[in-house]
């Protein structure tokens, strides 16, 4: 699955990239595998064992742990000077977080996406994520992914609104 996600965020080609919610690393480590040898991957990541692990077991000189909340990407845009991010990948739950918290995600990803970047999502909830997407940007498509267990539902999500 972390492949698919990989390929449906377009690593290929990507320079700038932001993983929200990466966890132990799995995902992490299939997406720096795609990215090109000039590419940056920032991972957002709110628990501290987490954040160890990250530290203590990828050793990829592209990557930067960031030790905030998904909230804190715009900030982090904004210091570094990218226009944008070329892709955003997501394992975050969104479905067992407040609706406010998740829209406030989701508006500030759409912020700091490049105009013709793309958000993944991997989620687990059937229904939740798409609607709040759809707020956000312009084009939203989902995919089954029944060779995880459980089975996982992939969303891809570009062309952020104006609004947004």
């Amino acid at each position: 699955m972390a492949r698919r996600i990989a390929r449906l965020s377009g690593m290929e080609a990507a320079r700038t990239v932001a993983e929200l919610g990466p966890g132990t690393g799995a995902i992490t480590r299939e997406l720096l595998a795609a990215l090109p040898d000039d590419g940056r991957l920032w991972a957002f990541e709110v628990y501290p064992p987490f954040v160890q692990h990250l530290r203590a077991t990828i050793d990829d000189p592209r990557l930067t742990v960031v030790p905030e909340s998904a909230e804190a990407i715009a900030e982090i845009r904004a210091a570094q000077g990218l226009p944008g991010f070329d892709a955003i990948v997501s394992a975050v739950p969104f479905s067992l977080m407040e609706p406010a918290q998740t829209t406030e995600i989701l508006r500030a990803a759409a912020r700091t996406l490049h105009p013709d970047g793309v958000f993944v999502a991997l989620q687990y909830h059937p229904r939740y994520l798409a609607p709040l997407l759809r707020a956000e940007f312009t084009v939203v498509k989902r995919e089954v992914y029944p060779w995880n267990i459980p089975p996982a539902l992939l969303l891809r999500a570009h062309g952020p609104r104006e609004t947004a």
